[in-house]
């Protein structure tokens, strides 16, 4: 199973969640402090966005990441939170090894280069928020969980109703 696949394929709620706050592109992207082209195409699914862009927009939204990128249908609102990087590597090498695969064989697995997973458990690389995502739905674990935003391992699947 090749998990590494265009983007198009997720759901991620950029859009969704800036029109709920009627705002238009460029107000995020001036809050993001990036060009207002770089927020249009990753809200578009053209570019990837880096793990600290996202959990600023799900801390702006107050939203859980699990939810902001489509794994989650729990729209409650949630503290601002950090994103821990060595946990996640942590957490990486951790699922890796619980699932008893090399990392050849994870590579073989997700379609991710072996030295790019490597380079991910060993902190030399930092995934962005697409590739994390991919791992999250290989692992079938929660996206805030792998991130270090929580300690829930658990996707929390159940839709809130408003």
């Amino acid at each position: 199973m090749n998990l590494v696949m265009g983007m198009e394929n997720t759901i991620f709620r950029f859009a969704e969640l800036r029109v709920k706050k009627d705002l238009k592109q460029w107000q995020i992207a001036r809050m993001l402090n990036v060009k207002a082209n770089t927020y249009s195409k990753w809200e578009k699914g053209i570019n990837d966005i880096t793990l600290e862009k996202l959990n600023e927009l799900a801390n702006f939204y107050h939203v859980s990441l699990d939810y902001f990128v489509g794994i989650s249908e729990n729209s409650k609102e949630v503290p601002k939170r950090k994103i821990n990087l060595d946990l996640m590597r942590k957490r990486l090498r951790l699922l890796r090894r619980e699932n008893h695969m090399s990392q050849s064989l994870l590579s073989k697995k997700t379609g991710f280069a072996q030295t790019t997973y490597s380079s991910f458990e060993t902190g030399a690389r930092t995934p962005t928020a697409f590739k994390l995502f991919h791992l999250c739905q290989f692992y079938q674990v929660s996206f805030d969980y792998l991130t270090g935003r929580t300690d829930k391992k658990e996707r929390e699947l159940k839709t809130v109703v408003h």
